[in-house]
């Protein structure tokens, strides 16, 4: 094992080192992601169809409380005339609109609330699909609390946005909005009876984990694999220097080692 001492092997084994050090941390960083979307489905399995609570109880103005993901709210109020569409949704495969529809609360609080999603126009993208107005009288709305997402920055016509963006939508209802809105499961009207919406459904939350855990364990069996390539190299090395010259065979021309001036000054 000595000649693993060697400069050239020494090399290869620095290489090895940091080859395995890159591979733990990519395997650290699947498995985190892992991790992540199992805690995911366990908050899911723990809230999604849990009684619901009050809306204050799951959210502030920061946003969605930890733990709260999904969680199921029942709200009570009355629709404003107008929905807002959210453009580019796909659903089950299909582009289209998601709709938002906008719940006063006798409060006076309004609380964005997704009632569904609809196909795209068949005229085109930029026409506005037809959609039955919101319910008139007081509803009440059972839901799933969602944190806003990311702003796209862009300007669409007016009712419409990119994504459901806490700042966008407060430029289109001019107003300051809670922290989280709201994906709706159903409504009812005062009369207790389930209004159809005219919109269709959208697609429950993925529970998907991804391959996470399967590259993580990947990267971590792929980190002896720089080890392995310098063993064999040596093996190589060494097998070459003890097969006996065939007949007639010259023997190989050694390089004399190189002598550094430090070592000529010693003779």
């Amino acid at each position: 094992m000595t000649r693993l001492f060697r400069p050239k092997w020494l090399g290869g084994l620095l290489l090895a080192t940091v080859f395995a050090a890159a591979c733990f941390a990519l395997g650290q960083w699947q498995w985190s992601r892992y991790e992540a979307k199992t805690e995911r489905n366990a908050t899911l399995d723990r809230n999604y169809r849990a009684d619901p609570v009050a809306f204050d109880e799951v959210v502030d103005d920061g946003g969605v409380r930890p733990g709260a993901d999904w969680a199921r709210v029942e709200l009570r109020g009355t629709y404003e005339d107008d929905h807002i569409y959210v453009r580019n949704r796909p659903n089950e495969g299909v582009y289209g609109y998601e709709v938002l529809g906008l719940l006063r609360e006798d409060s006076g609080r309004l609380i964005v609330v997704d009632r569904g999603w609809v196909r795209n126009s068949p005229e085109s993208a930029a026409v506005l699909p037809e959609v039955p107005a919101p319910p008139q009288g007081e509803v009440t709305v059972l839901g799933w609390v969602r944190p806003y997402e990311r702003s796209l920055g862009r300007d669409l016509p007016a009712g419409q946005v990119a994504s459901i963006a806490r700042p966008d939508l407060e430029g289109v209802v001019g107003e300051d909005l809670p922290g989280a809105y709201v994906r709706m499961q159903l409504e009812t009207d005062a009369a207790g009876q389930e209004v159809d919406s005219g919109l269709r459904p959208l697609e429950p939350p993925d529970r998907s984990l991804g391959p996470h855990q399967a590259y993580a364990i990947q990267w971590w069996l792929t980190m002896a694999l720089g080890y392995a390539f310098v063993i064999l190299g040596v093996r190589r090395e060494l097998r070459e220097e003890q097969e006996p010259l065939g007949p007639g065979e010259p023997e190989p021309v050694r390089r004399p080692a190189k002598v550094s001036r430090w070592d000529e000054d010693d003779y």
